[in-house]
């Protein structure tokens, strides 16, 4: 029997954690780990309005080039991000794009640029507690043909990591960790993919990941992000989710 959890509600019909109803949300949704960054990104959508805001859920709906589309905060790491797609899947979303600002560890990655995730490494442990490790964290195909019909060039392994601060220059270790990972060819370090890229392939639900590129923790080049680069980001996305 395929996994499914059990549907949890307030008294007034809206879903524990999300605080939202299935009449509040697109099918199509955005993910974007940080809750304060979601009015940035809602501001790119049409007739944009605030539809949830519980724990660190934020949600907004309106439409982006005359389609319906949501963007929802997941929270930073994969347990949050578990419940996100687990309490989506609930209400009826069929796609998921998650949009990050992240560092990057492969050499050939500049500042600046998008990267999708072909895959993830499983380096955390909430997708764990529904499938063992050996099964794949792997890009829904048809959203990379989306994505790469939007001019996204660079593609790689990223890694999720339950204390992504561990794998940064500044710590103990820091760049031996980096140097390891960066041999086995991953391309970029965030929390989240892994965990969302498992789920989602057991809800059947289809899901994928794209990240600007803030710094490169390899080559050490870094370049402050402007609102430019985060548009490319969001309409790269949103593009790739409502094409057919």
């Amino acid at each position: 029997m395929a996994f499914q959890s059990v549907k949890l509600t307030h008294a007034n019909g809206k879903m524990y954690h999300l605080g939202i109803t299935e009449e509040q949300i697109a099918k199509k949704v955005i993910l974007i780990p940080d809750p304060q960054q979601v009015p940035l990104y809602a501001a790119f959508l049409d007739e944009a309005r605030k539809v949830g805001e519980h724990r660190e859920y934020v949600t907004y709906t309106g439409s982006f080039e005359g389609k319906p589309l949501s963007i929802m905060s997941c929270g930073f790491g994969c347990m949050p991000i578990a419940i996100a797609v687990e309490e989506l899947n609930h209400l009826g979303v069929k796609e998921l794009l998650k949009i990050d600002c992240c560092p990057a560890i492969g050499t050939e990655l500049k500042p600046g640029e998008l990267c999708a995730a072909s895959g993830a490494v499983r380096g955390e442990y909430a997708s764990r507690e529904y499938v063992h490790v050996s099964y794949p964290a792997v890009t829904d195909m048809s959203l990379m043909r989306r994505l790469l019909k939007q001019g996204i060039k660079k593609i790689g392994l990223f890694r999720s990591h339950d204390v992504r601060s561990l794998e940064t220059p500044a710590t103990v270790q820091g760049r031996q960790r980096i140097a390891r990972w960066a041999e086995l060819g991953v391309q970029v370090l965030d929390g989240e993919t892994s965990a969302m890229l498992v789920i989602a392939s057991v809800l059947k639900l289809k899901a994928a990941s794209l990240a600007l590129v803030e710094e490169n923790y390899t080559t050490a080049d870094s370049a402050p992000l402007q609102e430019e680069g985060k548009k490319r980001l969001f309409q790269a996305a949103a593009r790739a989710l409502l094409c057919e």
